[in-house]
């Protein structure tokens, strides 16, 4: 191959890039991560934007600016910017936009977040609180601002997901389990460790027959969620928070738990099944 052709071909390939990039960042999976957002009406407060599609109800966000000031007071941590939050008009844009159907998702270093339609239609025909899972995305959202790029890939994905179980308030509702239910579960030896996750279910290192669930992500979010209030209530709400923001530095989980709660996680699960368990008699 010549030199000309091989510029020809660089050239080619370098457009095709550009034009691959250019319609993910508008259109496509980099929208959560874009300068723009294009294609959407605005509607503004003070702590947030909203970005919607004209032609159907929008669930209630009138409290979002409340929602984001008890956040930061629960996590004793600030945002960097405000918060975007996008609603897709239906579950499709959704999935070209994220690559999931979950019903939301916050997303790293900007926080972005996503709403399904789905779950904006359970919220306007008064099936599920739209505000409870705006509570836990802006949760996530908070964490992912103050994280670095490394601490992205570091942080336990489980206390993510915990916090924002806790912090919404979401055990009992919406096809959650209620702390009791938890500690049934619990009390027939089914546990799922918190560093399985995120691992797909099939994946991760459990006796599947011992995890037979019907609602098996419903279970592990709400396990998930009752650590983070066994360790407030164990330990004290300033020792936690000395937890989870020593771990948005980068540091080791292991080492810090250790540090801060004078136990090793290993140990620390085991009498947290034995307190939950308890709690049944």
């Amino acid at each position: 191959m010549n030199a000309k052709k091989i510029k020809i071909l660089s050239i080619s390939v370098f457009v095709i890039l550009i034009v691959i990039t250019g319609y993910s960042t508008v259109y496509g999976r980099l929208v959560p991560y874009s300068p723009v957002i294009v294609g959407f009406e605005q509607k503004i407060y003070k702590r947030a934007t909203v970005y919607y599609h004209k032609g159907y109800n929008l669930p209630s966000l009138e409290d979002v600016d409340e929602l984001i000031d008890e956040n930061e007071k629960i996590h004793r941590l600030k945002y960097k910017r405000k918060v975007d939050i996008i609603l897709c008009e239906s579950d499709q844009e959704k999935k070209r936009i994220t690559g999931s159907l979950t019903r939301a998702q916050s997303f790293p270093f900007l926080g972005r977040i996503v709403f399904s339609r789905k779950v904006q239609d359970e919220a306007t025909a008064n099936e599920k609180r739209f505000g409870m899972y705006l509570q836990h995305e802006l949760s996530h959202s908070l964490t992912q601002q103050n994280l670095s790029l490394f601490g992205t890939f570091t942080f336990p994905a489980w206390l993510n997901e915990g916090i924002a179980v806790y912090s919404s308030d979401q055990f009992g509702k919406a096809g959650y389990f209620t702390q009791r239910e938890v500690s049934e579960h619990l009390s027939k030896d089914i546990f799922f460790h918190p560093y399985w996750w995120p691992q797909p279910l099939q994946q991760a290192p459990i006796e599947s027959k011992k995890f037979k669930l019907k609602d098996k992500y419903y279970f592990i979010y709400s396990e998930f969620g009752c650590i983070v209030d066994d360790l407030i209530n164990t330990y004290g709400h300033d020792r936690f928070i000395v937890y989870y923001h020593q771990l948005l530095q980068n540091k080791d989980s292991k080492d810090v738990f250790l540090d801060v709660f004078d136990i090793s996680f290993f140990d620390y699960l085991n009498e947290f099944k034995t307190r939950m368990v308890s709690k049944l008699s």
